[in-house]
């Protein structure tokens, strides 16, 4: 008999406790999002730039960064430009242009054609992807995505970014500056 009520008031505590878990906000167990890459995007595959290059006849032009993180240029052929600022990849195409001796003073310019979109799921109104541009908080996108719906807990955001090279998953605000290929999830509240 003692010991059918012990197993009975453990099953007690461990639904009890699933039920207070079932009640905890999704996103009681993920940290913020790294803030450190609010500063300055990075290239990654999917990205479309301008490349200006005054010196060199027929290199003026849009290119893709590849899924290997490369652009492929005349005369130069490949620069891996993945994980780069804009800056950065100037200087990474004028070091293959100097490396190269195709150019003795190489001055490129770099700029954003496309940016990878970003995705918003869970309790909008209009879920899907949109077009990034910059200085874009996240309640910027829930706003373009038609707001919350009543389901969704105000309070509980996720984004996964890519930081140096790898997916990260953590808390966002509305506050919260979304960067090209995020994906943010508007929760579900539990009454």
């Amino acid at each position: 008999m003692l010991k059918m009520l012990k197993c009975l008031l453990t099953a007690a505590v461990l639904a009890g406790s699933s039920m207070v878990a079932g009640c905890m906000p999704a996103t009681s167990g993920l940290s913020a999002i790294p803030a450190t890459e609010v500063a300055e995007f990075r290239l990654e595959p999917g990205d479309k730039i301008k490349v200006q290059i005054p010196d060199l006849v027929g290199a003026d032009g849009e290119y893709s960064v590849d899924q290997s993180g490369i652009i492929s240029l005349p005369l130069v052929e490949e620069v891996k430009i993945s994980g780069l600022t804009l800056r950065e990849a100037e200087r990474a195409v004028e070091k293959a242009l100097l490396d190269k001796r195709i150019l003795v003073r190489p001055n490129v310019t770099i700029q954003a054609a496309s940016l990878r979109p970003i995705y918003i799921l869970g309790e909008v109104g209009k879920p899907g992807q949109y077009e990034y541009r910059e200085g874009l908080t996240v309640f910027s996108i829930i706003s373009l995505a038609g707001g919350y719906t009543y389901r969704a807990d105000t309070m509980s955001m996720v984004i996964t970014r890519t930081v140096n090279g790898r997916k990260v998953t953590g808390k966002a605000s509305e506050n919260t500056i979304v960067m090209p290929g995020d994906q943010i999830r508007i929760v579900e509240k539990w009454f």
